[in-house]
């Protein structure tokens, strides 16, 4: 427990590959560019870094986009995607932007530029021991993951629609962008032959306006690789649920909408609803998210963190990964914290 929150609110102070790249990269460019700096990516990449359940919410406004959250150790990222206006399908542009509003979109801020060619760029690095084409013959369980410290674990990229799949191409670009990774064997799928989720080094979740249905359908979904997030609210322990290992992976909900207003901490009523959820999510296979959690003050922003980890929510939701000062550990100390040190 102290490890987890301790963790999430200190950079960390390890030297390792990524870390001496964050450190030299003084401008927002690609981080494919910096990535390519080295010959070849160093045996220490991520060395050090223990993978935590933490997610990076809105993952693009961080000054390194990706490769900040790695180096924090999180295991999921939050990537807000636009296609081009709502006539995007009419004139066949299919590109995917990034941005919290349609008016922060840029040219140069892609999916493909800040997420899908660095990801694969590293993934490839790692696996280069292995031919290309034989690994893309292989199973997704002999392709390494991004933790050197624990190669098994799965980073969930959680793309946020903010178009809608009906009346533009966003489904179809979503599909088109995840190829290089698909033919890699790099994503997570469900094999509907032996019933089972094979976890892969990326596990692509789909929220905001993703299309349930399309997502649900073998023939808009072929390779079962793009999973649902769902409503953690709605899930139930008696009622069967549309939402299962097979369509969904995340089970994500506010906590405000979720527990009602959240003051100094959660009352144990709030506390019995959070557990209930969980539950709910873990009974069907799925992994639990709160958002939109209290970012001040700090104190009750952690004491927060402590109570949703008791209950052992899925992953925890981060808005700012080493905003934490030492003054403000101090405080959180005095109130008799230890997760604060």
């Amino acid at each position: 427990m102290v490890s987890f929150i301790h963790r999430i609110a200190r950079p960390p102070t390890h030297s390792n590959g990524i870390t001496r790249l964050i450190n030299n990269i003084t401008s927002s460019t690609s981080a494919l560019s910096h990535l390519q700096s080295y010959e070849t990516l160093p045996a220490d990449f991520t060395r050090g870094i223990r993978p935590i359940p933490c997610h990076s919410h809105n993952d693009y406004w961080r000054h390194i986009p990706l490769l900040d959250a790695i180096s924090a150790g999180c295991t999921s990222v939050e990537v807000d995607i636009w296609v081009s206006g709502q006539n995007s399908q009419a004139n066949n542009k299919s590109e995917l932007y990034i941005g919290h509003h349609s008016s922060a979109l840029r040219s140069e801020r892609t999916f493909r530029q800040l997420y899908l060619h660095p990801l694969v760029y590293i993934l490839d690095e790692i696996n280069k021991s292995n031919p290309k084409d034989a690994l893309s013959t292989q199973t997704i369980q002999q392709a390494t993951g991004i933790y050197d410290a624990s190669p098994n674990t799965t980073l969930v990229l959680l793309l946020d629609f903010k178009n809608s799949a009906s009346k533009t191409d966003i489904w179809t670009a979503v599909q088109e962008h995840l190829q290089p990774l698909r033919e890699m064997s790099y994503l997570t799928y469900w094999n509907g032959t032996s019933k089972e989720r094979v976890l892969g080094p990326i596990t692509v979740v789909a929220t905001g306006e993703a299309p349930f249905d399309l997502i649900n359908d073998s023939k808009s979904n072929p390779s079962h690789d793009v999973f649902f997030d769902a409503p953690l609210n709605q899930l139930s322990s008696t009622v069967s649920s549309p939402y299962t290992m097979a369509n969904s992976y995340y089970a994500s909900v506010s906590l405000s909408k979720a527990v009602g207003k959240v003051w100094l901490g959660l009352t144990s009523s709030q506390l019995r609803t959070v557990e209930l959820q969980v539950k709910n999510a873990e009974d069907i296979g799925l992994l639990s998210r709160y958002w939109d959690t209290p970012a001040w003050p700090l104190n009750v922003r952690n004491g927060i963190w402590k109570q949703l980890v008791q209950k052992s929510v899925g992953v925890l939701n981060v808005d700012e990964l080493w905003t934490v000062s030492a003054r403000d550990w101090r405080i959180c100390w005095s109130v008799g914290w230890g997760i604060c040190a």
